[in-house]
């Protein structure tokens, strides 16, 4: 029956008008009137049927009809097709209809890039694409599914299609996409051209993942009040919940950023002597030229080679030109290595002073609050994750760092004292501090948490001594909820 309707279909296909400029109309006159609509209608619920079903072989005839003669039907003709396909290619065995399958795949694409803003002027948001959207998913697919893909091909289409999208890009194609830079570059190791272009790859899949997570903060996040008098220890301490579409870009971002950072330092591209081979000439034949020098303090910074002797050069060819803030650090990086901290922290703190842009104040900052804390100078450590919060509000980090110096204080202190709980307690509420405002740490500091919680007062130890979770304490000057194990 199917065989059959299929055929009455395709023997009107002579007769059929063409639904090409018809965008924006409704679905009749996207497919055509009459028996136009009928043999379109009668193809398209026959696809979709085979498709539900997941028969994907039996779905390709009906499906190829609507894709052919109808092609402003649907956008799901495209992104169905595009899954049914990858299917087929996967888990097809001989190797011509593969490529058969792989050459429909790739069809897909280009057929939705011909009509992708007659698509867009009838879809919804979520459907509708840019030109740079459907480049990259067709680079996704022609790097993991063609049979006899071509890396550099591969990597081209990437970036044409990043190029065009900007940095609003799926975080499963940001991971192919620095996946396959990662082999283009393993495949030529010796070519500085190419190491750079993975280096900058690289920069920019944590670029972008940085600048999702940060998005994830926008999102309110809900606090549950603690409840000292449930059973469940679990809710002693206050709770923070992430928004759904926080934690949705944490699944996604966090995981590929993870991926790329695993692939790079796999790949020993940012090996530091690596690096001070490439540019130990042209830091040479640019010392006069200010923004070049702190771009390559910037690149050797990024991938912790600040201390290598190329760094310093550079920075002391910056730091005669002009004070700069990128000069500073360097100078910074140089006195730590020598460990004369107190020197360094100057030119930390100089560094802060020249920078305009508040994301490296707040960077700076907390190196500086690093610093102290490997000092063991837990005030002015809490002092600059003060002073990175106020350029940067929401940095986890700087909150769970001052959670790691509160706990600190306890240090030493006898554990059978009530007091001593005081200071895990109030770490505690730092975690929950960065959970509130950076999504991107709530595992982090979930760990650290469940770590100062084990240190509470005993709860069967507070009942003799008349002790109560629930009540106000004051640790280091502010003010705390005691809470008990």
């Amino acid at each position: 029956m199917k065989r059959l309707l299929l055929t009455i279909a395709c023997a009107s296909g002579c007769m059929f008008a063409s639904a090409q400029n018809l965008a924006g109309t409704e679905l009749e006159d996207r497919i055509g009137h009459g028996q136009d609509s009928i043999d379109v209608r009668t193809n398209l619920s026959l696809y979709q049927s085979e498709f539900k079903a997941k028969n994907y072989k039996d779905a390709i005839e009906p499906w190829e009809f609507v894709f052919k003669k109808a092609p402003l039907a649907q956008v799901r003709i495209y992104t169905n097709g595009a899954w049914m396909f990858e299917q087929l290619v996967q888990h097809e065995t001989d190797p011509a209809k593969k490529e058969e399958y792989f050459n429909k795949l790739m069809e897909i694409y280009d057929q939705r890039l011909k009509y992708r803003e007659a698509l867009n002027s009838f879809s919804g948001p979520r459907d509708q694409s840019t030109k740079g959207n459907v480049i990259c998913r067709k680079a996704y697919d022609y790097y993991y599914f063609c049979p006899k893909m071509d890396n550099n091909k591969a990597y081209a289409m990437f970036k044409e299609g990043i190029e065009d999208l900007g940095k609003n890009i799926e975080a499963f194609v940001l991971y192919g996409f620095i996946e396959c830079s990662y082999n283009r570059f393993m495949q030529n190791v010796d070519n500085t051209d190419i190491r750079q272009d993975f280096i900058q790859d690289y920069m920019l899949c944590n670029e972008i993942c940085d600048r999702l997570l940060d998005q994830a903060k926008e999102y309110p996040s809900t606090t549950i009040p603690a409840d000292p008098d449930s059973p469940d220890s679990t809710k002693w301490q206050e709770q923070v919940v992430l928004h759904p579409e926080a934690e949705k870009i944490i699944r996604n971002y966090q995981p590929t950023q993870e991926q790329c950072n695993t692939l790079f330092v796999k790949s020993g591209a940012a090996d530091c002597d690596a690096l001070e081979k490439i540019y130990k000439e042209k830091v040479e034949a640019n010392k006069t030229d200010i923004n070049y020098l702190n771009a390559v303090l910037s690149i050797l910074n990024n991938f912790d080679c600040d201390k290598s002797n190329i760094y310093y050069t550079a920075a002391d060819y910056a730091y005669q030109i002009t004070k700069t803030p990128q000069a500073a650090i360097a100078k910074a990086s140089r006195l730590l290595k020598e460990g004369n901290d107190s020197e360094a922290l100057k030119y930390f703190e100089e560094a802060i002073a020249m920078e305009t842009d508040n994301a490296k104040k707040a960077k700076y900052a907390y190196v500086i609050a690093a610093v102290y804390y490997k000092k063991g100078n837990i005030g002015a450590c809490r002092q600059w994750c003060r002073e990175n919060l106020k350029y940067n509000p929401t940095n986890g980090a700087a909150y769970l760092l001052q959670a790691s110096a509160i706990a600190r204080g306890a240090y030493g202190k006898s554990p059978r004292d009530v007091s001593t709980s005081y200071y895990y307690c109030l770490a505690a509420d730092y975690c929950n501090k960065a959970k509130a405002v950076d999504p991107s740490s709530a595992a982090k500091a979930s760990r650290q948490a469940a770590g100062y919680a084990a240190h509470f007062y005993p709860k069967s130890e507070a009942f003799f001594a008349g002790i109560k979770a629930g009540q106000a304490v004051s640790v280091l000057g502010e003010t705390t909820i005691l809470r008990l194990r």
